[in-house]
């Protein structure tokens, strides 16, 4: 019997090759789609999994709370804590502490004279292999911290520093502003290990041993174990628990408790009204996190894993709906077989389990076409995504699972209909060549296409959506020349009283017009808050604490910025050293006029400077708002000051269009001349902006690729429906041309049809679509507006990818010789 049915549908597919091929492409269309979203989604979901005691590890947080109230999340800890821990508490099994300084670790190879900066080092007690997963392929796990002055290196990390030269027993000389006090400190590699996964939160280059700080830091003990928060460094601080431990909240009392201690014994930390309270985080919820700021950018939503899912799903239903339109649209040719069968005995399930059967061999080999498609695009998938998938990744047993499930799911969907359609024509009509259409059927089948085209809209009008925020985020006053401002590092790497001579030097290239110096801009969440505390005696009576960017006195020039009152800093003026510029929002909180702003006097807490000294300053322009942080926050009240920060600082020089690796290897070269021994650390202020919107750059991206499948997958099922309207009314069409009908009229017969589905489509997607918009766009506080243009331009573009899809099916209808079709009459 199933031989039978699997040669029938053979036979069939050969007969129909064209309808066979745009059921499997448009099936496997589908599928491929899914199998990429799902891999995404599975992926978020494991986030974490391959850490030895995932089920039982937290990570040791604190929120920082101000005497206003307001609260500032870190996900770190005093180490002081961690030794509390084990030593008090019974249901820790295991705790490591790990430091993670921030800003960029120079490591300098002098073998080789190799210099690379970069941020994605750990210090890490001996020991953390035991708590998170470490994978060792060179060297002696054993051993490998043996040596106080020790480090071990990632795969990647190895081939950046070391090329393809053995690292085992390497010297490499570090250095960093906060972690060695500036001092160098020789470390040997003493291993190797294997890249972490791309769904790990815990995956630095460069792991270096904790304890080669003992040479540079007198207080090593204190650093580690500080009993106050002035001394004690803050670490990330993992815990593994027994399995038995099911409520953390004591352990969360004892924390504060410790905490309250340290703070008693902090004069500094109390007297500011300041207060902290740890948590906890068990690990599988680190990656979705909204305390986890260090993931910024590439940290879960769940909110978004549901909406791609949700995504995938529909897909997968409009393709199963084509599968279902193309195979009742040549339902007329099947329609005698299913008679003969039943005038033959065949009962009505069998049929139904033979279009069943068919509509599993379509899925099986659209499979195929679907894993060559996934194979094809992995790599663009990659980009759009920002992972690392491979092949291997496709064999995980949650995905073969996921892929098991598809498959079922778009058989029985995509065969259920023409299997109960099909099965249920009455061999006594059909043997006479009547095919009883029934308006339920038809109904069905136009409902299933109004079903994809509202799917389709809502993808294509959401995608529009999305990409006008991203130009909106985009296309700020920071970023407009984003990929012409060269971004270097230099504060805590190259000294300050040699940037003039580095400036004048890179100024000597008549190509390069702005050379300046500022914070790191834009300012990332992690980044922490880069304030000051200001008074204006003539205009407030209030300490009012703003946001503040040190600059030099180019900076406006540089970055264009417009100014509504006053003047920009003048080089040339020595009293300019004692001017602010602030930004309209600022105005806006002194509530007083712009007139009465220009010329008062401010007065910076001392606090705020690193010799203590109060400054007087005096306000001399005001520049438009531009946002400096992300746009979903507000744009806060700012000051520029005419000081380079004492640490953050960033060189930027703007580039000339066409010429960008000529001049960085110029600029690389001056720097290696004035600076020796410094690393070269550079990159665009595009790239930081980039950094900032990831998770809406891989929203914006994927719903792109979403819309375009989208639409494909519903052509081909207008093209099902046109091929089956057509079929339908083959003698319709024949009476009509008999009677004196045009071509164009028979062919405007066959679009109107199409376009009163589409506009009924057009009712319930824009409406929704709307909403969908709506609520994402709330998430921003600078949002661009939901243009009419976007749902018009999209109706009109899909009406025209509508009159395309059907011209052919339409046209070849209108022009059949009407004897052919009224000949059997």
């Amino acid at each position: 019997m199933i031989r039978n049915y699997l040669t029938i549908a053979l036979r069939n597919f050969k007969r129909q090759k064209l309808f066979a091929l745009l059921n499997m492409f448009g099936l496997a269309l589908g599928l491929a789609s899914a199998i990429l979203i799902f891999l995404y989604v599975n992926d978020e979901l494991q986030y974490d999994t391959m850490h030895p005691y995932y089920g039982t590890t937290y990570r040791i947080g604190c929120t920082f709370i101000n005497a206003e109230g307001q609260e500032f999340d870190n996900t770190v800890a005093p180490g002081y804590w961690i030794k509390q821990l084990k030593d008090t508490r019974s249901e820790i099994e295991q705790a490591i502490r790990i430091d993670n300084i921030g800003y960029p670790t120079s490591f300098h190879h002098k073998a080789t004279d190799k210099i690379i900066l970069t941020e994605e080092v750990r210090w890490a007690e001996p020991g953390f292999d035991k708590v998170l997963q470490f994978e060792l392929i060179k060297g002696n796990r054993d051993k490998m911290f043996q040596d106080y002055n020790s480090m071990v290196v990632s795969e990647t990390g190895a081939h950046k520093l070391f090329g393809d030269a053995d690292p085992i027993g390497q010297t490499v000389t570090i250095k960093h502003t906060w972690a060695t006090d500036g001092k160098e400190i020789d470390v040997m590699v003493t291993g190797v290990y294997k890249d972490y996964p791309s769904n790990s939160h815990f995956k630095p280059r460069y792991i270096l041993n904790i304890n080669a700080l003992r040479s540079v830091r007198k207080n090593f003990e204190v650093y580690m174990e500080g009993t106050t928060f002035r001394d004690s460094e803050f670490f990330e601080s993992y815990i593994v628990v027994k399995p038995s431990t099911t409520d953390v909240k004591p352990m969360e009392a004892a924390l504060q408790g410790w905490s309250n201690q340290m703070a008693q014994n902090d004069s500094s930390f109390v007297a500011g009204g300041w207060k902290l309270r740890p948590f906890l985080t068990r690990m599988s919820a680190i990656h979705f996190d909204q305390k986890n700021l260090w993931e910024n950018g590439i940290r879960g939503d769940k909110k978004y894993l549901a909406i791609f899912s949700s995504v995938a799903v529909l897909i997968l239903l409009i393709a199963c709906i084509n599968y279902m339109n193309l195979a009742t649209a040549r339902s007329a040719r099947r329609a005698k077989e299913v008679g003969l069968r039943k005038s033959l005995g065949s009962k009505r399930r069998e049929i139904a389990w033979q279009f069943f059967s068919e509509s599993i061999l379509m899925t099986l080999g659209s499979l195929v076409i679907a894993v060559l498609l996934v194979i094809i695009f992995l790599q663009p998938f990659n980009q759009l995504a920002h992972k690392s998938f491979t092949l291997v990744s496709l064999l995980d047993p949650y995905m073969l699972l996921i892929v098991l499930g598809i498959v079922l799911f778009m058989s029985i969907v995509s065969g259920s209909y023409p299997a109960l359609y099909l099965s249920a024509f009455k061999p006594v009509e059909v043997l006479k060549g009547k095919v009883v259409k029934g308006i339920g059927a038809e109904l069905f089948r136009k409902g299933l296409v109004t079903l994809q085209y509202a799917v389709s809209l809502v993808l294509i009008i959401s995608t529009f959506v999305v990409v006008r925020q991203m130009e909106h985020m985009q296309n700020t006053k920071l970023n407009e020349q984003g990929s012409q401002l060269l971004s270097i590092r230099y504060g805590g790497t190259a000294p300050q009283n040699k940037f003039a001579a580095f400036k004048q030097a890179v100024l000597q290239d008549k190509d390069i017009e702005h050379v300046t110096m500022a914070n790191h801009l834009p300012r990332l969440n992690y980044f922490g808050w880069i304030g000051t505390t200001l008074k204006f005696p003539e205009l407030h009576d209030k300490d009012l604490q703003w946001n503040q960017l040190n600059v030099e006195f180019d900076f406006a020039k540089t970055y264009q910025l417009e100014f509504i009152a006053g003047r920009d800093f003048d080089e040339n003026n020595v009293a300019d050293s004692s001017a602010m510029i602030l930004n309209e929002a600022a105005v806006k909180a002194l509530n007083q006029p712009i007139e009465k702003v220009i010329g008062a006097i401010v007065t910076e807490s001392g606090d705020n400077n690193p010799d203590g000294i109060v400054r007087s300053y005096k306000v001399i322009g005001v520049v438009k708002d531009f946002p400096f942080r992300s746009m979903h926050q507000a744009i806060e009240p700012l000051v520029l000051n005419p000081h380079v920060h004492f640490i953050d600082r960033i060189a930027y020089i703007k580039l000339p269009v066409g010429h960008f690796q000529e001049k960085i290897k110029s600029i690389e070269k001056t720097w290696r001349e004035i600076f020796p021994g410094v690393g070269f650390d550079y990159w665009f202020v595009s790239d930081e902006f980039n950094r900032m919107y990831l998770a809406e750059s891989r929203v914006s991206s994927l719903a792109k690729a979403f819309a375009i499948l989208a639409i494909l997958i519903t052509a081909l099922g207008v093209f099902g429906l046109a091929s089956y309207t057509a079929e339908q009314k083959t003698k319709e069409v024949g009476i009509r041309k008999v009677l004196g009908a045009a071509v164009r009229q028979v062919v405007a017969m066959f679009v109107w049809g199409f376009l009163k589905i589409l506009l009924i489509a057009a009712v319930i997607a824009i409406p929704l679509a709307y909403l969908l918009a709506d609520r994402w766009l709330a998430d921003f506080a600078y949002r661009s507006t939901i243009s009419p243009m976007i749902f018009i331009v999209s109706l009109f573009g899909l009406i025209l990818i509508t009159l395309l899809t059907v011209s052919y099916e339409t046209w070849k209808a209108a022009r059949a010789n009407p004897v052919h079709s009224l000949r059997s009459e």
